[in-house]
């Protein structure tokens, strides 16, 4: 990635901000009673989900052995708290009616003290693996389909700072890939730690309320999330990372998803989540060797069986 991290580090610093820049004192544009429910919802889970992603960052902060790098995580664990705060006064900005006491979620109030294990247990090329798909799906898609979904001037100009603090955030996560594509920085597979089955417990219901149902609903085409899933599946296609034992499993799990039994898999997967749960994970397909590059036969990741194949 090429990242200076000295300049990095003095970035970060020089581009914090606070919450009490923004002009807090107007008021939303009037939303019907369901919509203002809805928002004040997402945004009450916003806030725990930039705390998780502090306690990522921080748990990174203890692991690494370049001073360098320590702080500028440090400076990202402010930043997440930052945008914490900012999510939960956007909560308040909407609550105009006060209908209801907004609460978090709570398969991810039960997934969240699992995975921070899961992080600071695990192999750091894993640890690192999790926390960049998680900003690109949180970054990249929940919080910009938001962002469009409310419509919102000052809600624009916050959801705006953030995202500034995101590509800061996105390139190192991108420079830690390539870094622990190197000989004996990788660590140990997470797929025994006692962690991960308490994550797997909770991730269902964490994930696909607060991530993937919200997202159909906010962006129906699915656009954002198969963005997501092109520059995830383009940067792991880089050669500089394809020693990263992550990136090895993430290749090897893709190119068994494009083999014609993981087609079928797949496809009977995608329609059973479909008819049973009404999540629609058609954007996965945008990861597909084919999509991405328009060769060879054409077999996507997920084959979905309610759109006839491919």
């Amino acid at each position: 990635m090429g990242v200076n991290l000295e300049k990095m580090l003095e970035r970060c610093r020089r581009e914090q901000w606070s919450v009490n820049d923004f002009d807090w004192s107007g008021r939303p544009l009037a939303l019907a009673p369901e919509r203002e429910r809805e928002i004040c919802t997402y945004f009450v889970n916003m806030s725990y989900i930039e705390r998780l992603a502090g306690a990522l960052f921080l748990a990174l902060a203890k692991r690494v052995d370049d001073p360098t790098l320590a702080a500028i995580f440090a400076t990202f664990h402010a930043d997440e708290l930052r945008h914490s705060h900012a999510a939960a006064r956007l909560a308040d900005y909407f609550d105009i009616h006060h209908y209801q006491v907004y609460t978090p979620n709570i398969p991810m109030l039960r997934f969240i003290p699992a995975f921070v294990g899961l992080i600071e247990s695990v192999g750091p090329a894993y640890a690192n693996n999790f926390i960049l798909g998680g900003e690109l799906i949180l970054d990249m898609a929940l919080l910009r389909g938001l962002d469009a979904y409310v419509d919102d001037p000052l809600c624009r100009a916050v959801v705006d700072r953030i995202n500034q603090d995101e590509s800061r955030h996105l390139a190192i996560d991108m420079y830690m890939t390539e870094y622990f594509a190197r000989p004996g920085h990788g660590g140990g597979n997470p797929w025994l730690d006692p962690n991960w089955w308490s994550v797997l417990a909770w991730a269902p219901g964490f994930f696909a309320e607060v991530f993937f149902r919200p997202m159909q609903r906010f962006d129906p085409s699915q656009a954002q999330m198969r963005e997501v899933m092109r520059r995830l599946r383009r940067f792991y296609d880089r050669a500089s990372v394809a020693a990263n034992p992550a990136v090895r499993e993430f290749q090897a799990m893709a190119a068994f998803l494009e083999s014609r039994a993981g087609a079928l898999l797949g496809g009977a997967l995608t329609a059973l989540c479909r008819r049973l749960f009404g999540l629609d994970f058609d954007f996965v397909r945008a990861a597909s060797s084919a999509e991405l590059y328009g060769s060879g036969e054409v077999r996507p990741l997920v084959l979905s069986a309610a759109h006839g194949g491919t």
